[in-house]
């Protein structure tokens, strides 16, 4: 198995883990609300990390915050704030206007906007027939997100603006989109040799230090977090689980395959968690699954495999054709 090969596993590993923490984290939404859920989880993935780092890094408290440079901060501390908290506000808000089958769709924009920042920024071109897995992946993607009924898709919400809630979908896509490839950034500065758990360590800090300072200027910690979450401290355990699991491991996970591979390859194959989530519905929930969807599954995923053999196609069309 080669680097790039290693680095599709883990991407599949990362989408896999994050897929199964959504259903702890439904839960403890509803319970405690996104705001809440947010800043909790993120205190406790940075304590997670600290250990973490120490252990398996085996660097002392004051590398962990003086190792990295300056640029690795930058990059690295800017994809936790997109990601993180911007992306986060912008997608949890566009799932309560337009719900969650139809603001999934704006993740199949990160593929293309990973695609799109990478070669910009990072020079990574991707061949046609990659182009091509990706365009079959993310159609159907959408074609998988819009198979539900119309029930699925109301013109109208009480929740907000439907334009509001497009734009905000939007904007959640380009988000997710750019922060893979600035964090793939702070990885090429070898300065200092960090890696993918320090690097995770870096962007939950970041976006936690943000969050909390927005909270805390709004004057809504006490009331939006702190309150919520002592009345709900039923779930705590719960939400600490699923926060080891499904946000530091699947951040760690993700973080290491992009060093390996390149970043829209591995941002498609982080896209596909509806794909996952919906048969993983039907087994926890019991919620059905249309045939169509089970094809348009199937399509999307097939996508992802000629994006991931895209060399070896391209040899055997080359010696098919000659």
């Amino acid at each position: 198995m080669n680097n790039a090969q290693l680095g599709y596993l883990l991407a599949f590993m990362a989408m896999f883990v994050s897929s199964l923490s959504n259903f702890p984290f439904t839960d403890a939404a509803r319970k405690w609300g996104s705001v809440a859920l947010n800043h909790y989880r993120l205190v406790v993935a940075f304590i997670v990390l600290t250990i973490l780092c120490m252990a398996i890094d085996r660097i002392s408290i004051v590398e962990l915050f003086t190792g990295p440079t300056l640029n690795q901060y930058i990059f690295i501390g800017l994809s936790g704030i997109l990601g993180l908290a911007v992306g986060d506000y912008f997608g949890f808000h566009a799932m309560s206007i337009l719900g969650v089958r139809i603001s999934s769709i704006f993740n199949t924009i990160a593929p293309v906007a990973t695609l799109l920042f990478g070669l910009l920024m990072l020079n990574e071109g991707m061949s046609l027939i990659g182009v091509i897995g990706m365009a079959i992946s993310i159609g159907g993607m959408i074609w998988f997100l819009t198979s539900g009924t119309r029930e699925d898709r109301p013109p109208e919400s009480k929740h907000g603006s439907i334009n509001k809630g497009i734009l905000f979908g939007i904007l959640a896509g380009l988000c997710q989109g750019f922060h893979i490839v600035v964090a793939k950034k702070g990885f090429l500065d070898t300065t200092y040799h960090i890696t993918p758990l320090h690097a995770t360590w870096i962007r939950i800090l970041i976006a936690m230090l943000g969050y909390y300072a927005f909270t805390i200027a709004r004057g809504r910690l006490h009331k939006d977090v702190i309150v919520i979450v002592r009345e709900g401290k039923e779930i705590i355990t719960k939400v600490t689980l699923a926060t080891i699991w499904g946000l530091v491991l699947s951040i760690v996970l993700a973080m290491w395959s992009i060093t390996l591979c390149k970043v829209a390859a591995a941002q498609t194959i982080l896209s596909l968690i509806p794909i996952v989530l919906v048969p993983l519905t039907y087994l926890v929930y019991k919620e059905k699954m249309a045939v169509k969807s089970m094809i348009a599954a199937v399509v999307s995923v097939v996508g992802v495999m000629v994006l991931i053999w895209r060399e070896d196609i391209a040899h055997y069309l080359q010696s098919y054709l000659h």
